[in-house]
Order: C-alpha cells, then sequence, then structure tokens
C-alpha cells in the first residue's frame, strides 16, 4: 500500500516535467526556422580546426624532434658501433655519429651519406648509415631502431650493425646511442 502512493507521486511528477518540457519545445520552434541553417559538420556555426601535418621521416617529431639533434662531445663514441671506433679519428667518428642521427629518422633502407675531411681538407673517411628496421619500443620502453653504420677508409670498408636507442639528457635534448633493446 505504501509503495503504491509513493510510486503514483513519482508517476505524477515525471508525467509534469515531461509536459512542461514539451510546452517550452514547442515556444523555441519558431526560433529554430529564424536564422541560416549551419552547414553539416560545422558546429555552432565555426569552421573545423585546421589541421597539423608533420612532414619529417616515418613518424616525424615523434621519433627525431624537429631537426637532428647535435651530439655532444661526450656523447660521440656512444653512438659509433664498438667495432668500428679504433679505425675512426675523432673528427671522423663525429661525423658517422651525426649521420646515425639523420638516419634513425628517415625511412626504413634510406642511406644517409657521410664523410670526413682532415683540416688541410683532404678526405679521409666516408660511408654511409642506413637503418634497416622501423622504430620499436625495447623491453624497457626506450624508442630503438636498428642501423648499419659502414665506413671505407684507406680504401678499406667496415661495416656493422647496432642498435641505437634514444637516449634524454634532459630539456628536449635527446640522441640516439649504442644500446640493447633486451635489457
Amino acid at each position: 500500500m505504501l509503495h503504491r502512493r509513493y510510486h503514483s507521486r513519482i508517476r505524477a511528477l515525471l508525467l509534469a516535467l515531461l509536459a512542461s518540457a514539451a510546452l517550452a519545445a514547442c515556444q523555441d520552434i519558431s526560433s529554430l526556422h529564424a536564422g541560416p541553417i549551419p552547414k553539416a559538420g560545422q558546429i555552432f556555426d565555426q569552421p573545423p580546426p585546421p589541421a597539423t601535418v608533420v612532414r619529417d621521416g616515418p613518424a616525424g617529431e615523434l621519433i627525431a624532434g624537429p631537426a637532428p639533434p647535435f651530439v655532444p662531445e661526450a656523447e660521440v663514441d656512444a653512438a659509433v658501433a664498438e667495432d668500428l671506433r679504433p679505425w675512426l679519428t675523432a673528427v671522423e667518428r663525429r661525423q658517422l655519429a651525426e649521420a646515425s642521427q639523420r638516419a634513425a629518422a628517415l625511412f626504413t633502407l634510406e642511406p644517409v651519406a657521410w664523410q670526413a675531411v682532415d683540416p688541410t681538407g683532404a678526405h679521409t673517411a666516408s660511408g654511409t648509415v642506413v637503418a634497416v628496421g622501423n622504430v620499436y619500443r625495447a623491453v624497457r620502453g626506450d624508442l630503438c631502431r636498428d642501423v648499419r653504420q659502414s665506413v671505407v677508409k684507406d680504401d678499406k670498408r667496415h661495416q656493422d650493425q647496432v642498435t641505437l636507442c634514444r637516449r634524454h639528457f634532459g630539456g628536449e635534448l635527446a640522441v640516439w646511442v649504442v644500446g640493447n633493446a633486451d635489457q
């Protein structure tokens, strides 16, 4: 008996609210036809925001930033394969490290050429760096990419395939250095 009274009061209240909403809607119908009808896809007569297109490698600024980073002097050797370091001078290692930064951000199998010269302007070494796989997440969450670094020096060719992983050095500086994706 008590439940019936309670439910009938709620039902009456809901019917009253529904009726007042219907009357309010009928009064506003004339205002809908007063102005122009908005075009499809536009909300509140505002055009959609322009789409931002980033063009720079397979994932643009996500893996490279707006420009290849400058490799700090202390990290040059960290971006060069360990087997290639003994064959190269400091200038040659810097050129190879900077080419590796660019190659890590480019499309797979797109070579980046590099060349080193001595203070007299004589050619001392050259080579290429090629990304041989797509960017992937390492076990600990770092972004990594496999690249092949090659060197031609004194008419001898040396090459090594390494995994480069992004290491953050504070601020927005992130450099691709030799790492291990499994650790």
